[in-house]
């Protein structure tokens, strides 16, 4: 039992020191990428992102990576532009960690922490849910109500699989998707810690209470407080399944993927093995 644990933990341990020393090099100018595309790169990259068969979406962008293909100087507006010709609804994260220190969530001027895409995008906005932490937004009208959680049993990410909403990561060397965060949510994963929490909802100059759900990372299962998927393994595994489509349009790295297939792939890992994700 005891050698058990030690080597479960060992495996955590190595995902975590791998990418949290990836992400280092990657950030020294020294060690990073120089990434180049060939001549058409831009329309290689549109043709593959017409062949998604879905009319709504959500994206995981490296914005910096679109940047030296793009036809418009202002590669936000090219990239929006051409996804709205092409999908009736285009989503993305929109997260707000720094919340969980404040309480208070206003949904019209909380701006999303991570990425330049999502930044821009609510900006850009026609919908954003109340969730404090964990808020989505979208550019067309997905039709759900604004009080609708994201990781809830009827929350965003369970809409997106019953209405056939396809993942497009841009730019990312591994396939990503917060979806996976939901899997994590229903089978309580050992790894994290889950909890109840107070927050506020700032709306019409009003703060309106909320009992929301929320997790922390176990600390026997951390490192300086990270705890990273395997996105290497997780790559491997998806490639055998099949249903993730793999483009190098002119050098840009693109993966399409369907998110009900995603969710069933990873609900029956987990449930397989608790700490799938996060092993290496």
């Amino acid at each position: 039992m005891m050698l058990d644990l030690i080597l479960r933990k060992t495996s955590v341990y190595s995902t975590v020191a791998y990418f949290y020393l990836q992400r280092y090099f990657w950030g020294n100018r020294i060690f990073r990428r120089r990434v180049t595309y060939s001549h058409g790169a831009a329309e290689m990259f549109e043709k593959v992102i017409r062949e998604v068969p879905a009319d709504k979406v959500f994206l995981h962008i490296a914005l910096s990576s679109v940047r030296r293909f793009a036809t418009d100087q202002n590669t936000y507006a090219y990239l929006t532009d051409f996804m709205k010709t092409n999908f009736c609804v285009i989503t993305s994260q929109s997260f707000t960690p720094g919340v969980r220190k404040t309480k208070l969530f206003d949904p019209e001027k909380s701006l999303p922490a991570y990425g330049s895409f999502a930044r821009q995008l609510f900006h850009d906005r026609t919908w954003r849910n109340e969730d404090p932490c964990y808020s989505v937004v979208a550019s067309g009208d997905p039709g759900w109500p604004q009080n609708l959680l994201s990781f809830a049993p009827d929350g965003v990410f369970r809409q997106m699989i019953r209405e056939n909403y396809w993942c497009i990561n841009i730019g990312l060397e591994y396939v990503t998707c917060s979806l996976m965060h939901l899997v994590e949510y229903e089978q309580k994963v050992p790894y994290l810690d889950f909890f109840t929490d107070e927050f506020f909802i700032q709306k019409n100059e009003q703060k309106i209470g909320l009992d929301y759900p929320m997790h922390k990372n176990n600390r026997g299962y951390s490192v300086k407080g990270y705890i990273w998927w395997n996105k290497i393994r997780l790559m491997r595994d998806l490639r055998k399944a099949g249903f993730v489509r793999s483009h190098n349009p002119g050098g840009i790295p693109v993966f399409c993927f369907p998110m009900d297939e995603l969710y069933a792939f990873v609900t029956e890992k987990v449930k397989k093995d608790p700490y799938y994700l996060i092993k290496w």
